[in-house]
This record gives C-alpha cells, sequence and structure tokens, in this order.
C-alpha cells in the first residue's frame, strides 16, 4: 500500500511529500504544478500509477527549474541548455522532453537567439560575419540557420566596421614600417571575421592614412644605429646583410638603399 501522509509547504511554492510504502517513509520534494496537478492537496492512498508518475514528474520539474534559472542568467541556445542539464542526469529522453516544454513555454528559441545576437554585434561590435558564426558554432546553433540570418551582414557593414577599425588604429604613432603594420591589421581583421577581400579593398584605400601616423624615416634610422654598431657598411658582405635585415622588418628596398648610401657618405666624410 502506498499512502500519502502529509504534504508540508516550503520555500519557493515547493512542497515536501512524505508517503509511506509498506511502512517505510520517503521523502519527495515537489513544485507546486504537481501538488495541482496530480490532485495532492490532501492526504490520501496513492496507486502504483500515481507514484511513479511523481517520481518522474518530480525530476522533470526539477530538470525545468534548474533551466529557467540557467536561462533567466542570461539567453541561452538549446544546446547550451542541453550541456547543462547533462550535468544533472543522463537521460537523454528525459532531456528532450524538458527541452521541449522549455520551447513549448517560450523560453528557448534559437532563431530569436540567432537573430538577437546578430542585431546586437551590428549594432555594438566592430566584428564580422566569420567571427560571429564561428561564436554560434560554438553555442551549438545548426550551420543553415546561421547562415539564414547572416545575409542581413551585408558588404557595406563590413566595409563600415573595416573602415572604423583603421581609425581607431590610426588615432595614435604607429612604430612599424608601412608592410608590418599592414599585416599586423590585416591579421587583426581576419582574426575578426571579415572577409579576406573586403580586408584588402580596405587597407588599400586607407593606404595614405595608415603611412601618415608612420614614420619610416625615424624607424630606419634607428635600425641602422644598432646595426652599424655591429657591421661595417664599407665593407661589401656586411652591407648586404644590413640591407637583408631591413628589409625583414618590412622596410621599403628604395628608402633602405636611400638610407644605406647616406650612411656610407656619412662614414666616409
Amino acid at each position: 500500500m502506498i499512502k500519502l501522509i502529509e504534504i508540508t509547504r516550503t520555500k519557493k511554492n515547493h512542497y515536501l511529500l512524505t508517503i509511506k510504502i509498506n511502512e517505510v517513509e520517503e521523502k519527495h520534494l515537489v513544485s507546486e504544478n504537481i501538488i495541482i496537478k496530480y490532485n495532492l492537496l490532501t492526504p490520501r492512498e496513492l496507486t502504483q500509477n500515481e507514484y511513479k508518475t511523481i517520481s518522474l514528474v518530480k525530476i522533470e520539474d526539477f530538470l525545468y527549474e534548474k533551466a529557467l534559472v540557467f536561462i533567466d542568467f542570461k539567453m541561452r541556445t538549446i544546446s547550451e541548455v542541453k550541456k547543462r542539464l547533462r550535468k544533472e542526469i543522463k537521460d537523454e529522453d528525459l532531456i528532450n522532453k524538458v527541452i521541449k516544454r522549455l520551447k513549448d513555454d517560450k523560453y528557448l528559441n534559437d532563431d530569436f537567439y540567432v537573430r538577437t545576437y546578430l542585431n546586437e554585434k551590428l549594432e555594438y561590435d566592430l566584428v564580422g560575419p566569420g567571427y560571429i558564426k564561428e561564436k554560434l558554432i560554438l553555442k551549438g546553433v545548426h550551420y543553415d540557420l546561421i547562415d539564414q540570418h547572416l545575409i542581413k551582414f551585408t558588404e557595406k557593414y563590413q566595409y563600415d566596421k573595416i573602415n572604423q577599425i583603421i581609425k581607431n588604429e590610426t588615432k595614435f604613432k604607429i612604430k612599424k614600417t608601412y608592410q608590418k603594420a599592414y599585416l599586423s591589421l590585416k591579421r587583426k581583421l581576419v582574426t575578426k571575421g571579415f572577409s579576406l577581400n573586403i580586408i584588402e579593398s580596405c587597407l588599400i584605400s586607407n593606404k595614405e592614412q595608415i603611412k601618415e601616423v608612420i614614420d619610416e624615416e625615424s624607424l630606419i634610422k634607428k635600425e641602422l644605429t644598432i646595426l652599424t654598431k655591429k657591421y661595417d657598411l664599407s665593407k661589401y658582405e656586411d652591407k648586404t646583410k644590413i640591407i637583408k635585415s631591413l628589409i625583414s622588418k618590412g622596410f621599403d628596398y628604395e628608402l633602405i638603399k636611400k638610407k644605406v648610401k647616406e650612411g656610407i657618405l656619412y662614414e666616409n666624410n
């Protein structure tokens, strides 16, 4: 015989059920939803089926509430919630049941998540479509759904964001050669998920703006001062090593020839 012998209300609309099975007492913490749904308002005898159902629904409710707390902290994808629930239980059927309930109750919607995430990135962040796609894939969103919404990330958005990044990067002096600065900016923009052809187009368009904040004359003079302490410009082999070193550092070849020649003339005077 299975008897519900006591119902005690606890915190946060939960109830502690004391159930007696053949003189052995069990305690079950359940939600108010179970109390109402299964008419557990007063002590009574339970059928075997009612007891099993209460035990299963109790776990489902527990998982559902865990998921709600997780979602309440910040918006989540279906995959993220599944991963969280797997820390509590290994029963995939039960997890899927909870996920369906969350979707039916409008707490989970990957389509809405992607739209919201994309709009936020378009409005506030200097990142490209590749970055957004990678982040959404890591959150378990399906490729097709991501691509469906990324159409909104037009080339104009990419040009505008890249130009803004270049503008930000050229607010102060750049202590690199133009070639090094170009490659550094290119790597940064690729990492941020912009399309390579658009990156290169923007960098070429902004070439003069970038060059304006680079004083290659001062940079090469500094490098020559260091190198001429090690190598002798009057010796052909040493001069060749200096030129190769300056090329490897990204200096323009014509500028190198000019400054090396000036260095030789200076040494000879």
